[in-house]
């Protein structure tokens, strides 16, 4: 094992300078695969989310210990509570925890770590819940109204970039004021396997994947696969949104390195999506569907403000929890268990209250095959603030 670690550093597979930029174009590759082998297999063309499949398991944990009527909310009749092994929206968020697992343990590094004290503590309940509420209230996140969004030319990847980026800013000056110089881990020591247990529980954790897939229904196992190869990929890459959004908020928190690795991930994915657009393709578009702009605008500076306290989008929690950070599942379990159920009560009354202004809209129901263009616009603003980000970095360096 050590050797193989050795032959991949030199070769610079994990570590070169321009890993990220590789590993970004990979996971762009392998979003539009999963879309591409939905649509060969299935008949369906999904483009790819997290959030609704973590609502229904933390559902489904609250259903069974807390209140078993929370099934009757408004929220979870749209979103019912099923099976997570017939379920791909449920499938594919085992699947990333579990590809954090597989490739920490492969490589050596798995190790519980990051045991936060009290202010860490609170900085990861805080920012989880608001992650899980407002990611919720928007109907998507960094990956389905983000990501997927941009990759799907919709409307709510505009209304939802416009809340998250104010709200990224204000959530990481919270945690400048707040958590910044409080936040900590108890101890720099980790508790990692025995080495002579690393290879074997490799295999266990690899078996336990096959046999999901195996008790799974066949598209579950299908979304189980690609969320393994998420999680790699996340874990060797160290892919993060929040990290790449708070280089827009603050030059001290990177050199916009982050930030460009996402725009190439997002301009891949949207260009396969663009091909099978103009291919006639019957696509699932990920347009945040039944909530109008309004909504997905607030609901993404609630999801903002809880990316910059937690200092971690929902993906990358998921990968990094795998891998055993102690912090990483406070903030996953905060989402999960904590604030999606409760945005689950309150989702009747959001409803309510706010207008729903142009719902399910896609610049392509618009503009025709043009609609890529808007995404493509976006990116290239993107850019050109990820090089503003590279040269303040540079000046405070």
């Amino acid at each position: 094992m050590e050797r193989v670690q050795q032959v991949l550093k030199a070769r610079g597979v994990f570590w070169g300078r321009y890993g990220l930029y590789i590993y970004a174009l990979i996971f762009g590759a392998v979003s539009i695969a999963l879309t591409y082998s939905d649509l060969v297999f299935f008949g369906r063309g999904s483009i790819w989310g997290i959030t609704t499949g973590e609502s229904k398991l933390g559902g489904i944990v609250w259903a069974s210990v807390i209140d078993p009527g929370i099934a009757a909310t408004q929220y979870y009749k749209e979103f019912p509570l099923v099976n997570p092994l017939s379920d791909p929206a449920q499938m594919i968020v085992i699947g990333i925890l579990l590809g954090g697992v597989i490739a920490s343990l492969a490589l050596g590094e798995f190790s519980l770590k990051h045991l936060p004290n009290t202010w860490m503590l609170i900085q990861a309940l805080l920012g989880g819940f608001l992650l899980g509420y407002g990611s919720r209230l928007a109907l998507g996140c960094n990956i389905g109204n983000f990501l997927s969004a941009w990759a799907s030319a919709g409307l709510n990847a505009v209304s939802f970039t416009l809340g998250m980026i104010p709200g990224v800013f204000i959530g990481s000056k919270i945690f400048e004021k707040i958590f910044l110089f409080r936040a900590g881990p108890i101890t720099t020591r980790s508790l990692a396997p025995p080495p002579n247990l690393k290879i074997p529980l490799t295999i266990l954790a690899a078996l336990l994947a096959v046999l999901l897939a195996l008790y799974s229904q066949p598209r579950a196992s299908l979304f189980l696969a690609f969320g393994i190869v998420f999680g790699v990929i996340g874990y060797l890459s160290k892919l993060c949104w929040a990290t790449g959004l708070r280089e827009i908020a603050s030059p001290i928190w990177g050199s916009g390195k982050m930030l460009k690795a996402v725009l190439i991930a997002i301009a891949i994915y949207a260009i396969g999506v663009w091909i099978l657009y103009i291919e006639g393709a019957p696509l699932s578009l990920a347009l945040a569907k039944g909530a109008g702009q309004l909504q997905i605008f607030i609901g993404g500076v609630i999801f903002g403000i809880g990316m910059g306290i937690a200092g971690t989008c929902i993906f990358s929690s998921e990968w990094r929890a795998g891998s055993g950070s102690i912090y990483s599942m406070v903030v996953l379990a905060s989402t999960i268990l904590i604030g999606m159920p409760v945005l689950a009560y309150h989702y009747q009354w959001w409803k309510s209250i706010l207008p729903q202004p142009l719902p399910n809209m896609s610049f392509y129901s618009i503009m025709g095959p043009l609609g890529i263009l808007p995404t493509l616009a976006f990116l290239l603003i993107l850019i050109l603030i990820a090089h503003i980000a590279h040269r303040a970095y540079s000046r405070t360096g």
